[in-house]
């Protein structure tokens, strides 16, 4: 897919890796490989949709936008850090060139306990089944690079699977063709991955149109509990934070902090 925007070269770099891996194991040995277990799905959508606001805490080493996050090759005692301060989940990215991340980060950080989402620009039916072999529990999947109708049928795939879906939006029209889809949950991105603009304002107009019936997400844009308070008096289920904690020296201690802080406002 071309979108004439800066995602482009980070779409070429996945589909480049991704058939890397299909030479190594192809789609059709990954999926005789693959049993279906709803567990998966149960546990994450289960996660995030306690009291209150869950946090989805996410492992990054860097991005596009921010740069370098940490010089940590190891994630697990950050995702052990994550669990203590009480992140509900974890946001794994495993994309390889632009955000150093691996596919076996995801069983890196098993030993967490959390429910696990693999965060990538899922473009094809292989890495949806290769993401069950490194231990995801959910799968992020991107209206903005998913053309026609491969989004329904990743979609449905993970299904078949008993992977939980998230489905990312950011705009009215990504929003319409992920309402089709029925995904799991919904997440708002307040950041444009087309431009890396954060606008907060795209969480406030999109989050309520999404049914209750879905776990509504917002991410991007989350610095600190306020930021925190909003986007649940919006009506966000969860909130997924990736550089406010990654650039903490005190994961456990940040996330415990904004969990009291929400509390002593209900």
């Amino acid at each position: 897919m071309n979108t004439g925007t800066r995602l482009d070269p980070i779409l070429a770099s996945v589909h480049e890796r991704s058939q890397q891996r299909r030479a190594r194991k192809s789609t059709a040995d990954l999926r005789a490989e693959t049993l279906p277990d709803p567990a998966r799905r149960e546990r994450f959508v289960a996660a995030l949709t306690g009291p209150g606001l869950s946090f989805i805490a996410e492992c990054k080493r860097r991005s596009p936008s921010a740069g370098a996050l940490t010089t940590e090759v190891d994630l697990e005692s950050r995702a052990l850090a994550y669990a203590r301060g009480g992140a509900a989940a974890l946001s794994i990215l495993t994309e390889e060139d632009h955000f150093q991340g691996a596919p076996a980060d995801l069983a890196r950080v098993a030993s967490a306990g959390l429910p696990r989402l693999r965060k990538d620009f899922v473009l094809d039916e292989g890495m949806v089944l290769e993401s069950v072999a490194f231990g995801a529990d959910a799968i992020l999947l991107l209206a903005v690079c998913l053309e026609g109708g491969r989004l329904g049928e990743l979609r449905d795939l993970a299904g078949e699977l008993g992977l939980a879906v998230l489905l990312e939006v950011h705009d009215d029209a990504e929003l319409e063709r992920a309402l089709a889809v029925a995904p799991d949950c919904i997440g708002v991105n307040a950041r444009d991955l087309t431009t890396f603009v954060v606008d907060p304002k795209t969480v406030t107009r999109l989050l309520p149109a999404i049914p209750a019936t879905i776990v509504r997400v917002a991410e991007s844009g989350i610095r600190g509990p306020l930021d925190a308070a909003r986007v649940l008096s919006e009506g966000a289920h969860a909130a997924l934070v990736g550089e406010a904690l990654m650039r903490s020296g005190d994961p456990a201690a940040t996330l415990a902090a904004w969990r009291a802080a929400l509390a002593a406002l209900e």
